[in-house]
């Protein structure tokens, strides 16, 4: 059976005053309970209701913002090099180009049609042998069929 946790409880966890194991437990049943989630709703609220008020909120704003570039600084974050300009010779605008370039000599020299040309040869050579077998195959199926008519008349004129 599930475990509900109090009002009390939720009030206590809204609160910040309990230890980061049960804060866990209770943050993985809140995915599951709708119940415990209405709770916790109202325990927020109420914790809610006893903070100040913040009167200028842009003035709240600027200080916080103020504390976080502070502690950046603070903790020695590691400033990022500049990057290193790369040759042009490492560009892709580089490699397009030459490959675009060596495409457009193989093409104006006929290497593509040569190419072309030795791969028709080849299939044209090959057709005829492959309808050659397919014909010879064809043919030796319908006289093998035709031989079983026969081997059945000859029979039946025997008898």
């Amino acid at each position: 059976m599930i475990q509900h946790y109090s009002f009390e409880q939720w009030l206590e966890y809204a609160k910040d005053e309990l230890d980061e194991g049960k804060r866990t437990q209770m943050e993985d049943h809140l995915y599951g309970c709708d119940q415990c989630l209405d709770l916790y709703v109202q325990a927020v609220e109420v914790e809610e209701a006893e903070l100040p008020s913040i009167s200028d909120v842009a003035a709240f704003t600027d200080q916080i913002m103020l504390k976080i570039t502070e502690e950046k600084e603070a903790a020695d974050i590691p400033v990022l090099q500049p990057k290193k300009k790369k040759s042009f010779y490492q560009s892709s605008v580089f490699h397009y180009a030459l490959a675009a370039s060596i495409t457009l000599v193989l093409m104006s020299t006929g290497v593509f049609q040569s190419i072309i040309k030795h791969t028709e040869s080849i299939q044209k050579a090959e057709m005829p042998m492959k309808q050659e077998e397919v014909k010879v195959g064809f043919v030796n199926k319908t006289f093998s069929w035709l031989d079983t008519f026969d081997g059945s008349t000859k029979e039946e004129k025997k008898k």
